[in-house]
């Protein structure tokens, strides 16, 4: 027998003492059954046990999704105050999803490393949010995705509240400074979120920490409260690509309808499986976030809208390819950021010591969820 740390479990079979798991493990070698006895304690365990099923996905007659979506649009040009919160149906097209088919907290995830590769590319949909929030049909949004693919692609950052972090910001603790990476900086074994980096604001050299928000860590003040303010006042409300169980986030889409009596606010879910809120919304599509946007996109900013973004792409790839002028800050940028990721390998900026997450600033509502389990508990147990 040897000690050694299991990745996750692929499948159980057998009932009370003779049940048994089969486990892959982070050394790569061949899947083994393991005795249920042997992972008691185990966070592969614990990950197995509140793992859903593939939600399964319903979608709407194609003609019926445009009809609502065209309702929706209209609904979007009347509002003063539309909201919109997202979630990972948002990116399903180049990033998996959570509880969809293949989704990351299922028993059957798809194979997925977000370190490795560049950043991912924009869909229609989020070049579509883009689109409605330069022309002014968003008055904010609440991201539960921390792809960095909205902001990428162009979307104003004074709209956007990040609620769970960004996997390519780093945060000083000392001076509190931002850095916006091209990389993941994210690290599995880091300690309280650091990324072995260190601040080059002159004088500083304070540590780097990544900001995700993970389960049971609460979320940042100032994000959570400028989101909830925005949402409280819509009188216009969307959920897209989420299915609504995580908090505080989950809540956002109904605050305005659930205290409002003079605004009169609408609800509208758009998501492939159902949701423990459906019974509150005023309108529910069954149909991808690309094919709803796309909809809504064509009816307020005109059919050549996705066009127009993408010569307005072209022309910043362009201009970044000719430009050769020192102070490039996209090429100065990356060239930092090469730097710092290389040192990072090295383990020249390394530290590890304990240190405090943050500047001081109050936090509050642990980001929760009545079925996801992040205790932090030993991996490794015996196998042949």
């Amino acid at each position: 027998m040897e000690e050694a740390d299991v990745d996750r479990i692929l499948e159980e079979k057998g009932k009370g003492k003779r049940k048994k798991y089969l486990c892959s493990w982070m050394d790569n070698a061949p899947p083994q059954w393991v005795k249920a006895a042997d992972l008691e304690g185990t966070v592969a365990l614990d990950e197995w046990i509140t793992a859903t099923e593939n939600l399964e996905e319903e979608f709407e007659d194609e003609e019926v999704v445009k009809t609502k979506s065209k309702t929706l649009a209209g609904w979007v040009k009347s509002a003063r105050r539309p909201c919109i919160l997202v979630g990972a149906g948002l990116s399903a097209p180049v990033l998996p999803t959570f509880r969809g088919k293949g989704g990351l907290w299922t028993r059957n995830p798809v194979a997925f490393d977000p370190s490795k590769g560049p950043p991912p590319p924009p869909t229609t949909a989020h070049k579509a949010l883009v689109a409605l929030a330069k022309a002014g049909f968003v008055y904010h949004l609440g991201s539960q995705n921390y792809d960095d693919i909205l902001g990428r692609a162009g979307f104003p950052l004074e709209k956007m509240s990040e609620l769970h972090g960004n996997v390519y910001m780093e945060v000083c603790e000392n001076c509190s400074h931002q850095y916006h990476r091209d990389f993941y900086v994210a690290k599995d074994d880091a300690i309280s979120h650091e990324t072995g980096r260190t601040c080059e604001q002159e004088g500083c050299n304070g540590a780097l920490r990544d900001n995700i928000v993970h389960f049971e860590e609460n979320l940042p003040w100032g994000v959570l409260s400028k989101c909830n303010a925005k949402f409280v006042g819509a009188d216009l409300t969307i959920a897209l690509g989420t299915s609504l169980r995580v908090e505080p986030a989950a809540s956002m889409p109904f605050k305005s309808k659930r205290r409002s009596r003079i605004l009169k606010p609408k609800v509208t879910i758009v998501n492939l499986q159902p949701t423990p809120n459906d019974d509150e919304a005023d309108l529910i599509i069954r149909g991808t976030c690309d094919s709803v946007l796309a909809v809504v996109a064509n009816e307020l900013c005109g059919e050549g809208w996705e066009d127009a973004f993408d010569n307005i792409e072209k022309k910043d790839n362009k201009a970044e390819e000719h430009n050769d002028s020192p102070s490039s800050s996209s090429k100065a940028r990356k060239k930092r950021n090469n730097q710092q990721k290389n040192k990072a390998k090295t383990g020249e900026n390394t530290t590890k010591q304990q240190k405090k997450r943050g500047s001081g600033k109050r936090s509050q509502s642990s980001r929760t969820t009545t079925t996801d389990s992040t205790a932090a508990k030993k991996r490794g147990k015996p196998r042949k």
